[in-house]
């Protein structure tokens, strides 16, 4: 089925729609180390100096607002490019790169519980079209 997808879109079919999914994790990521980056290399020469400083405190509320933001984005519901319904985040999906069910509602970002892949489509419950997370 993998292969025949990508003959179909080859041969001039429109690509797959994206919900931009794996996006909102990558930005949180690059938003996260950037901002560790800025601290760590801000600061001062010494530590006792560095501790005092306006970057070592924003560090404390900075990681709680990232963890919220993380579980939220986890969580927040996605709509299907398609149909302009709301997919389900946790469902027992089937791997489309070792061919097996999860066995367990999971979410669409985990990885494979038997190959360790991370899911790039998923398929909407609703139309039943295909779509990149």
């Amino acid at each position: 089925m993998k292969t025949k997808n990508r003959e179909d879109r080859s041969l001039g079919e429109k690509p797959l729609s994206s919900v931009y999914l794996h996006f909102r994790f990558k930005f949180l990521t690059i938003t996260t180390i950037a901002f560790l980056l800025y601290v760590i290399l801000g600061g001062s020469s010494e530590f006792s100096e560095f501790a005092q400083s306006p970057q070592f405190q924003m560090v404390g509320p900075f990681l709680i607002i990232t963890l919220i933001l993380y579980f939220i984005f986890r969580k927040f519901p996605i709509k299907c490019p398609n149909c302009d319904k709301i997919v389900a985040i946790k469902k027992d999906w089937l791997c489309p790169d070792c061919g097996k069910k999860q066995g367990k509602g999971r979410c669409l970002m985990d990885k494979c519980l038997h190959c360790k892949q991370i899911l790039a489509t998923s398929f909407c419950e609703h139309c039943a079209e295909e779509f990149k997370l």
